[in-house]
């Protein structure tokens, strides 16, 4: 009497027919059953099944499902949605046992029938469900939206997932509030929504958010999960959101959290050195008046549309806020504190439309709408130190920005998802699914006006007596005004039961477009210059004076054009086959085969990453040692991927254009600033680093035959339930990275390449950095521009130098729970871990950057002393959280998390005997001449953080609730990251040991909710 869950992926026919003829398994006796990510199991035994059926009704639509029991008594639904069910037991047209049960996301439900006493009796309640889910051998949780509701936490995916055992906050704010899930890094994770992806599609860090209060069950998978999931190293993240029912309901909320009951910031001092008199100990920022509020308006409605039949959810969600901040330091010059006081207003909408139409009682059709978009203005205003406050005088025009900017900006979403589901017979089921995701990324800068270039000038590069006006208000640049991502997603699933086997199989498959880059503000810039007359710059064939005007006298302008626009697009995807074998009626014998492919294609349509036959197997059992769901004994291992972003494209293989073009002139115009009177001293644009406009040849961007980024993973568990009121468990994770793909930029083994092979290199621009597999022997193709096209580089793994990649995870995690009953639940987990190794992955903590680009990599001297703790370990984590209704109309919350401190590092110099020409300064594990291994500079301190919450629910006003909620009640802004930077090219840092990361201070969120 067990089960689990599924998914799938891949394209062609030909494929999808190969797994399906693979299903056709033999099997007898038992029985075992398999489920997707979006949707439930309910099964169980009836002790009389001759002549007996079991209905299925979900009490919220009225749909219903009919099934036969076997001879044995055994019955088992697949692929149902969430939700609450009356499972009935019906002979000769009677119902003879009922009983109700929910059903969670990726879980099973058991409802057992013992033998009516009375056949003739109408309704006979019998049985119970057990406490521990036998059917599953996963890793994880799930929180339903009664418990989101009731505990005191952040409205948002992220907060609810730290509150799973083994999940970290991110130490670098570079990639936002994305979860470390079991040792990985905060890109390796999958996020869905009714069984479509929402993660981030450009970068793979973090994912889209949808209305909170629409969320109706969010499991969290720490490890352990199936061959229907790919594509994550880390965990999974699976929503399922509400949907309506034949009773018309409605509600709102408003809720905020006001900044006059916030805690105070603390304020930002150098650190005491020894070594830097002048500032030790001294304030450097002025955190004091940093605030924040925000008000949020949420509505809901739900209903019947056709009664039994078509049904509709509708949840509407818009926040607003707006956040003061000091962002100039007393080290700042009087020209930057013009902009030193910084302001912004950000609205959040989102909103989720749920349609379920019923089209029979074997045939389910539903479509989900999600909108997700964060739009922000900014404006900076002067400040001064001497009174420590803004002087309310705008310096410059404000921003705004749509979903923008920064891997740790929020992605924002507008998606469409259709999802058919069809029971064809008891043992069969198929599931279709087809879903487009989009999103936009806007920045304007109020004033801008396109059509005017930017002017560069200087009173040292001026003629005396000319004006050199500046129109153009805004400098540098931009994102390029059509920056987005687009993602398609189709996927099928067929279930089948036979005997004793739960065969299940899918293919799917996502393709992902995305626009990215910058752009000169205005399209190009006019910068102004002054040499020695004679002066013949690059780029030009004639002297200045040759060019006359104010060339003569030395002055002359260039026209420079910068972009980097990219098209990056990537295909992943998948099949796979798993079959859930309950070999006794205790043991259920979990087998999944994953095979993928990845492929990332260069803005000119040129695969560059091209990664096939991806072999993941899955095995995993489930032990219900006393036969009644009160122990669980469970194992799984398995091999996981993880695709490359698409982001790393535009980095890597993207058109770049950087030209100059110079001129002399003989005047300015008054109003735009452009020199008249030009006079070319080149032919062509000028490129000091050959960029003009060109794509790398794809071949010559990622090393030959390159491996994915892959893992293994093992874990054991065991769970008891001594009585309805009291589970507790144990459970131990390892996992393992085997290869990474990181970029390698040291041209040194490439020239000993060359001179050994007597490769005229005089013409060669030089290497432009590759991705490889560290610590692997890698061959890249390399044109030498000698005149012979691209030829084989072959480089073993001693001649790059960087060692294998090594990252372990070890955890035991330990949990005590007790489930709702008496008014109250509380579960309390103690994590005992440990994160080791040489990389972090995708991510970097210590260099940050652009996913899958790490430093770490660049050159083997970077990876010298980098083995130990990396900044992700833990060692003790103690989670805490529950709720309870302490009077009827009175319900209490908490919320407490201990976390031990992080390790720390010291970077700096390499010592005098290593350096070499274009070393990274101050960027590795040395400080003042001496190996500094990672993370042996002690630990940062505990972070310790209590929530709380009161809700009160009157009853002379039914439907309404008050609640406030006070996070981080004793307001411990604990460190959480130093600057750990030790050399500043004149001796130690007065940066070093800088605190740059605190935890939130205290804060209030009061809410008011009505439903009716």
């Amino acid at each position: 009497m067990q089960h689990q869950r599924f998914k799938p992926r891949h394209s062609a026919i030909r494929q999808a027919t190969a797994i399906l003829i693979a299903l056709t398994v033999a099997g007898s006796g038992g029985q075992a059953w398999a489920q997707s990510n979006a949707t439930a199991t309910i099964f169980g035994e009836v002790q009389s099944p001759a002549g007996a059926t079991v209905v299925l009704e979900n009490l919220a639509t009225g749909a219903q499902r009919t099934l036969t029991p076997d001879t044995s008594g055994r019955y088992i639904a697949n692929s149902m949605p969430p939700g609450r069910y009356a499972a009935r037991v019906v002979r000769g047209g009677t119902v003879q046992a009922s009983q109700e049960v929910e059903a969670l996301v990726g879980g099973g439900a058991e409802v057992n029938f013992a033998a009516a006493v009375d056949a003739a009796a109408t309704v006979v309640v019998r049985g119970a469900r057990t406490l521990i889910d036998v059917s599953s051998t996963n890793n994880g949780v799930v929180f339903t939206a009664k418990e989101l509701k009731a505990l005191p936490v952040a409205n948002d995916i992220s907060s609810v997932v730290q509150l799973t055992p083994g999940v970290a906050r991110g130490t670098n704010s570079q990639y936002g509030s994305a979860p470390q899930i079991g040792g990985s890094g905060q890109s390796e994770n999958a996020f869905y929504v009714n069984g479509f992806p929402i993660t981030n599609i450009l970068t793979q860090v973090g994912a889209s958010e949808l209305p909170f209060g629409a969320i109706s069950n969010m499991q969290v998978l720490t490890g352990g999960y199936g061959s229907e999931f790919g594509r994550s190293t880390g965990g999974v993240v699976n929503i399922t959101t509400k949907s309506g029912g034949n009773k018309f309901e409605f509600g709102g909320k408003l809720s905020t959290l006001p900044r006059g009951l916030k805690g105070t910031t603390a304020n930002t001092y150098f650190p005491n050195t020894g070594a830097n008199p002048k500032t030790d100990g001294k304030l450097l920022y002025a955190n004091q008046d940093n605030g924040s509020s925000s008000k949020t308006l949420g509505l809901y409605g739900s209903g019947p549309l056709i009664k039994n039949k078509l049904f509709a959810f509708v949840a509407l969600e818009r926040t607003k806020s707006d956040s003061q901040s000091v962002g100039a330091s007393t080290e700042t010059p009087a020209s930057g504190l013009r902009t030193g006081w910084n302001t912004s207003d950000t609205e959040v909408n989102r909103y989720l439309a749920k349609i379920d139409y019923n089209l029979a009682d074997d045939h389910h059709l539903e479509y989900t709408k999600l909108y997700d978009r964060t739009t922000t203005h900014s404006q900076a205003y002067g400040y001064s130190y001497a009174t420590q406050s803004s002087n309310g005088v705008k310096g410059g025009s404000g921003d705004n920005t749509i979903n923008c900017c920064g891997a740790a900006s929020a992605p924002g979403a507008d998606i469409d998802v259709l999802k058919y589901t069809g029971y064809l017979t008891d043992n069969l089921t198929v599931t279709a699914l087809y879903g487009k995701s989009r999103t936009i990324h806007r920045r304007s800068p109020e004033g801008y006006d396109p059509s005017l270039p930017q002017i560069s000038s200087s009173t040292a590069v001026q003629v005396p007596g000319l004006n050199y006006p500046n129109p153009q208000t805004v400098t540098g640049n931009l994102v390029d005004p059509n920056s987005g991502d687009e993602q398609k997603g189709k996927r099928l699933d067929v279930e089948y039961r036979l005997g004793s086997h739960s065969l299940r199989a899918g293919i799917d498959r996502i393709d992902v477009d995305s626009r990215v880059g910058l752009g000169l503000a205005g399209g190009y810039r006019w910068s102004y210059h002054k040499d020695a007359p004679n002066a013949q710059i690059n780029g030009a064939n004639q002297t200045l004076a040759q060019g006359g005007g104010f060339g003569t006298q030395g002055y002359y302008v260039s026209r420079d054009y910068y972009s980097n626009l990219a098209h990056p697009t990537s295909e992943q995807s998948a099949q796979y086959i798993q079959d859930h074998y309950q070999i006794t009626d205790r043991v259920l014998l979990d087998l999944g085969l994953r095979r993928e492919q990845f492929t990332n294609y260069t803005s000119n349509g040129d695969a560059f990453i091209s990664q096939r036959n991806m072999i993941a197997p899955r095995v995993s059992a489930s032990w219900d040692y006393n036969g009644d769901g009160s122990l669980k004994l469970s194992f799984n291992a398995g091999r996981y991927h993880l695709p490359v972003p698409s982001n790393l494209s535009s980095n890597m293989a993207a058109p770049f254009t950087s030209t100059s073009e110079f001129f002399t002139y003989t005047g300015v115009d008054a109003a735009t600033g452009a020199p008249t009177g030009l006079h070319a001293l080149g032919t062509k644009p000028y490129s000091a680093n050959n960029a003009y406009g060109q794509s790398r040849d794809a071949r010559e961007v990622t090393a030959i035959g390159l491996k994915p980024l892959s893992q293994d993973e093992f874990a054991f568990g065991l769970e008891k339930a001594f009585n309805k009121k009291l589970v507790a468990g144990a459970s131990f994770l390892y996992r393992r990275l085997n290869d990474t793909n990181d970029d390698s930029c040291d041209q040194r083994p490439i020239d000993a390449w060359a001179a050994t092979n007597k490769v005229d290199t005089s013409n060669w621009g030089g290497f432009q950095c590759a991705i490889i597999n560290p610590g692997r022997d890698n061959a890249l193709w390399i044109d030498f521009a000698d005149g012979k096209g691209l030829r084989r580089v072959d480089i073993t793994a001693a001649q790059w130098g960087n060692p294998k990649p090594e990252r372990t995870y070890r955890a035991l995690n330990l949990f005590v729970e007790h489930p709702l009953s008496n008014g109250w639940y509380g579960k309390v987990t103690y994590t005992l871990s440990a994160l080791k190794g040489n990389m972090e992955g995708q991510t970097d903590t210590i260099g940050g950057g652009d996913v899958g680009l790490t430093v770490s990599d660049d050159h083997k001297e970077l990876m010298y002393n980098a083995y130990g703790y990396l900044p992700g370990d833990h060692r003790h984590a103690i989670k805490a959280y529950g709720f309870m209704q302490v009077l009827p109309e009175l319900t209490v919350g908490g919320n407490l998390a201990l976390t031990s401190g992080a390790p720390r590092n010291c970077i700096g110099n390499l010592p005098d005997n290593l350096r070499f020409a274009n070393d990274y300064n101050s960027a590795y594990f040395y400080c003042n001449g001496v190996a500094t291994p990672r993370g042996s500079q002690g630990r940062l301190p505990w972070q310790a953080q209590l929530d709380l919450n009161l809700a009160y629910t009157p009853r002379y006003a039914k439907g309404l609730s008050l609640k406030v909620d006070v996070f981080n009640v004793f307001d411990r802004q604990t460190t959480t990251r130093y600057n750990e930077t030790y050399n500043d090219g004149s001796g130690i840092s007065r940066n070093y040991l800088q605190v740059a990361g605190r935890t939130s201070p205290r804060s209030v969120r009061l809410t008011a909710e009505y439903e009716f």
